[in-house]
């Protein structure tokens, strides 16, 4: 018989073993990058629970085979024992197999996997990302657990090893099992598919974002050294036409003092003698130079403009002579008469674009930036990237497991999110977000989530716990108070579902199925009203991650979710949409002069001025970040659309908001982008957004207090 069962076992443990190696290999689910939803652990705690130890620990070695076929590492491998080990136990303390995973995923196997990502693993960004990688794994091991409960219910009895059988469970158990796991197995399931979701939207919007940095300073560049070579030309155009040498040298110095990014500029002759500098005081120390350092005709920008009279722009390259700086040149012949007389050379040190990156920083949201000519040599770079300037910029594509799809740079041993531009003179332009960037695409989700889950699972399992105990209460009295003359001859049954309770009631309490009817009904309409309890509960949980706290508007998620519906319904029927996205102006300045809770009161009065006007159903309000507020409009006509912001614009302007520590009310005024479609257009709801927040940006540029409208019509 002992030989028999060990026959069974070992072919129960090798059948499974291959399934779980199955699953691992080839049905792991891709969540995001390296996270992934594998099932193979949870094949191993079902056999565990269905047929015993002997089988389990087979099907174990099956698994941890593949994981190594896999190259997972040693650490997951060993929280993979770890895991197995710890429920084997606490199933042998008889503990529910969902609560044993949930005791060590919470207590043992995230704790262990933070402290390895953060001590000892060496892959870029681990560090960054593992509470996330800790809490999804917590989140998978609930999962293979859920899973495992499941498949043993589902289970036929005689399938179930007799020595599982034979352990007898009381109903309150029961009970709580099959409460726990109503909740659990779904809500992990959706959890998964929310963090999906929400991190390849995320993501999209970071491209989104670095994209248009990245154009930012593009033209930003573009438009300073275009500015800076008009200037060159010009100014050379007017010395062709003067023949006084001491009132070209008088031009020349006040040229350069209202350009003070030339650091100077210079009259050179036509033979590449340089006789000329402003400033002036350049001259002085010039004359102390050896003759030959004097002369440029090797230089490319003199060549150019000497040999194809035509203005010229360098790439990168280092200054000689007095300064000795990195810069670039910008050289236009002087021609008189159509013979070439000599050429202006405008030195621009690179340390403008130091100045014009500081100026842009607010804005970028960045520090990391490096620009490089069509070289690759390095005109500027942010001081973190250790880039000097001139210096040969090799790109270094990143790899990152945590997201493998993202462009990544790795720098100083971390990937960085990126994307590059270039402008008309080919000059390259990355922009670098830090590694936190990454995270941030992840964490807010995953966090939140996981923090609600596990909320969640511990009240349900709380309230599951009570609940069983009160249903169970009145049967364990009975029994107690039961005479035992009701006894009659009675066959226990097993099963998934037997319980100790249930036949020692079954055999004593035979007739009395009038009052156990009765008990099945009450208990029926405990767990409806239960049922019904949690239902409501996450009813409210779900109101409240749309709603922003401090104005009862829409947050942004809640905003995103309706306003993409309503734009594609409004879409199919052809009506007309605006979106308006309005900022506060000066808000910091309200904040700063009168505190944060007066800037709250505006926010909130501000808030009932766009409810007190938007009263149609289709008028979907949200606030969608600090000061920063969004309306979606629909039907009617655009012109409409546009009277009643307008109508709010100037409710605001008008509006005095009195508070009694304050001798004089607070005003303050908006400024507003508005996108309105017609016709047939087809843009997506981010699209739109982004229309009406560049038309907000003219309007902060214009002097705020103002609106701006754009109106796309596809036909």
């Amino acid at each position: 018989m002992i030989e028999k069962r060990t026959q069974e076992s070992i072919l129960q443990g090798l059948l499974f073993g291959v399934f779980a190696a199955i699953a691992n290999l080839f049905l792991s689910i891709p969540i995001y990058g390296a996270l992934s939803l594998s099932w193979g652990m949870g094949l191993c705690i079902y056999v565990l629970i269905s047929f015993g130890i002997r089988a389990s620990i087979i099907t174990l070695a099956f698994s941890i085979i593949s994981m190594y076929i896999l190259d997972q590492s040693l650490a997951d491998i060993g929280i993979s024992l770890a895991e197995f080990i710890t429920i084997a136990y606490l199933i042998h303390k008889r503990f529910f197999v969902v609560i044993a995973s949930l005791c060590f995923w919470l207590f043992i196997g995230s704790p262990l996997f933070w402290l390895y990502l953060n001590s000892f693993s060496s892959a870029g960004n681990s560090q960054e990302f593992s509470f996330i990688f800790a809490a999804m794994q917590g989140l998978n091991g609930l999962f293979n657990s859920s899973l495992a409960a499941l498949l043993y219910l589902l289970t036929p009895t005689r399938w179930i090893s007799e020595r599982i059988n034979l352990v007898n469970k009381s109903l309150s158990s029961n009970i709580f099992a099959l409460s726990a796991l109503t909740l659990i197995l779904p809500l992990v399931t959706i959890s998964f598919v929310l963090v999906s979701t929400a991190s390849m939207r995320n993501e999209e919007q970071l491209i989104k974002i670095l994209r248009a940095q990245a154009t930012s300073v593009s033209l930003a560049t573009e438009r300073f050294i275009d500015e800076h070579y008009a200037f060159v030309n010009q100014l050379a155009r007017t010395l062709s036409r003067i023949s006084d040498e001491d009132a070209r040298k008088n031009i020349l110095v006040d040229a350069q003092s209202n350009y003070p990014n030339f650091y100077n500029l210079t009259f050179i002759r036509s033979d590449g003698y340089t006789s000329f500098f402003a400033p002036t005081k350049y001259n002085e120390e010039v004359k102390n130079l050896p003759e030959n350092l004097r002369f440029v005709d090797d230089r490319n920008y003199f060549i150019h403009a000497r040999d194809k009279k035509t203005p010229f722009i360098s790439n990168a390259m280092m200054s000689r002579g007095i300064i000795a700086a990195p810069m670039i040149a910008m050289s236009s012949p002087i021609i008189i008469d159509g013979e070439f007389e000599g050429a202006l050379l405008g030195a621009m040190n690179l340390q403008f674009i130091t100045k014009l990156h500081e100026r842009m920083k607010s804005s970028l949201l960045t520090d990391y930036v490096i620009i490089t000519d069509k070289e690759d040599r390095v005109i500027y770079a942010s001081s973190p990237t250790n880039l000097n300037n001139l210096e040969k910029h090799v790109v270094n594509i990143g790899k990152s497991k945590f997201t493998p799809d993202f462009p990544v740079l790795s720098i100083n041993g971390k990937n960085h999110p990126y994307h590059l531009a270039k402008n008309s003179f080919d000059w390259k332009i990355y922009i670098i977000k830090q590694p936190a960037e990454l995270v941030q695409l992840f964490s807010h989700h995953i966090l939140v989530l996981a923090a609600t889950v596990v909320s969640i699972i511990l009240l349900f399992l709380f309230i599951a716990h009570k609940l069983a105990k009160q249903i169970t209460a009145p049967l364990v009295k009975l029994l107690k108070n039961s005479s035992e003359s009701y006894i009659s001859n009675f066959e226990n049954t097993q099963g998934a579902t037997s319980s100790q309770e249930i036949n020692e009631v079954a055999a004593k309490l035979r007739k009395s199925h009038n009052l156990l009817r009765d008990f099945e009904g009450q208990l029926q309409q405990q767990v409806t009203e239960k049922t019904t309890q949690l239902e409501q509960m996450n009813l409210q949980l779900a109101a409240q991650a749309r709603e922003d706290g401090l104005t009862q508007l829409l947050n942004r998620s809640g905003f995103d979710e309706i306003a993409y519906n309503a734009i594609k319904t409004n879409q199919r029927l052809h009506q007309p949409i605006s979106l308006a996205l309005i900022d506060i102006d000066h808000f910091k300045l309200i904040n700063d002069s009168y505190g944060h809770l007066v800037g709250d009161e505006c926010l909130k009065a501000f808030a009932e001025l766009m409810q007190d006007n938007c009263k149609r159903e289709t008028d979907i309000i949200g606030r969608y970040g600090g000061e920063e507020f969004i309306i979606l409009m629909s039907g009617k006509d655009v012109r409409s659309h546009h009277q009643l912001i307008h109508n709010i614009r100037l409710q605001t302007q008008n509006m005095l908001l009195n508070f009694k520590d304050l001798q004089t009310p607070v005003k303050f005024t908006i400024s507003i982008g508005i996108c309105s479609l017609l016709g047939n257009s087809l843009l997506s709801l981010h699209e739109v957004i982004n229309i009406a927040d560049e038309e907000l940006y003219k309007c902060k540029h214009n002097g705020r207090n103002q609106l701006s409208i754009v109106t796309i019509d596809a036909e």
